[in-house]
């Protein structure tokens, strides 16, 4: 059997591919009956923060691919785009870390990626990438998000969000390290800040009822993902009453049976009453308390808390819960 040489054949065939542009995938003529055979490939875009994939990325592409070429393979016609999802944090942490501005960083790193990804053989049509820190991508969510602002499913609110003192920047769940900014270091504080939100609420009960094509499924895990972010809930919505503030303080429960039982009333740390009603001590532990994740907290084995040195006064049988 002759030795298998990747420097010599893959190059081969790569070429021949682009040539031929075996992966490209043109738009429907105008007028042309669509092929019912279609299929869309999309992972999730890199970041291009960094400047070479990881294995991850091979994983996850490789991944794709396999679907991509199953598809091909059984007659279908496969639109396989590719992007760069080159905004944020990780963007700003590689341009700091290495002394350069953003978009030449990012543009750099795109170009060493794109191609590495070619010369793993992937079938992407190349024809069709996208990056989101081109104008010409991201005015079309800007053009979006003022579609979702006129019909009322964009709007500002305070919330909780993590801080970093040192950075004097937001920080994303993903890069806080045990309580502390990945990036500096520095203890994470949770602050409340206006911010954008999206009214996904709006369409809660219709994202649960997972339409699919014909012969399509969902895996059972990936529905209960769907069902937890949605986060739906049957319960009552109970006051209690401070009277300390002359405020009642609405509280969910999914177990409204369960309150003659209750012997003392808990606040979230990133809950407004907190900033506006609390002690200095409460105010100092929420600060900290609020940037570890929601997860993680209920996790912890043994709960912490501080007295916000008030009562609430339980509605179903009169008694003061501190």
């Amino acid at each position: 059997m002759d030795r298998y040489e990747p420097e010599q054949i893959e190059p081969k065939w790569q070429r021949v591919w682009k040539e031929a542009r075996a992966f490209n995938v043109p738009n429907p003529a105008p007028g042309e009956p669509l092929d019912d055979r279609r299929w869309y490939q999309l992972e999730m875009l890199p970041y291009p923060s960094a400047n070479s994939l990881h294995m991850g990325h091979v994983f996850n592409y490789t991944m794709g691919d396999v679907v991509t070429h199953f598809h091909r393979r059984n007659g279908a016609r496969v639109l396989r785009p590719m992007g760069w999802d080159a905004f944020g944090l990780p963007a700003e942490n590689a341009a700091i870390r290495e002394g350069g501005h953003p978009r030449e960083i990012t543009e750099r790193s795109i170009v060493n990626i794109r191609e590495q990804m070619q010369r793993l053989g992937w079938a992407i049509d190349w024809d069709r990438e996208v990056s989101s820190h081109d104008p010409r991508f991201y005015k079309w969510t800007q053009w979006l998000f003022l579609r979702f602002f006129e019909r009322g499913l964009a709007y500002r609110k305070e919330a909780p969000v993590n801080w970093c003192p040192n950075d004097q920047t937001v920080i994303a769940n993903e890069y806080v390290v045990d309580g502390h900014c990945e990036r500096c270091g520095a203890l994470i504080e949770l602050r409340n800040m206006t911010q954008w939100f999206f009214k996904t609420t709006a369409y809660a009960d219709e994202l649960r009822e997972f339409e699919l094509p014909p012969g399509g499924e969902w895996p059972e895990k990936t529905k209960t993902i769907q069902r937890n972010w949605i986060g739906r809930s049957e319960g009552a919505e109970i006051l209690f009453r401070v009277d300390e503030l002359d405020i009642d303080v609405p509280v969910f429960t999914t177990r409204p049976d369960t309150l003659f039982g209750a012997t003392f009333f808990v606040v979230a740390p990133e809950h407004p009453f907190v900033e506006a009603h609390a002690s200095d001590e409460a105010k100092d532990y929420a600060k900290h308390a609020g940037a570890k994740r929601t997860e993680e907290r209920a996790a912890e084995t043994e709960k912490t808390g501080v007295f916000t040195g008030l009562y609430a006064t339980n509605p179903v049988n009169g008694e003061r819960l501190p």
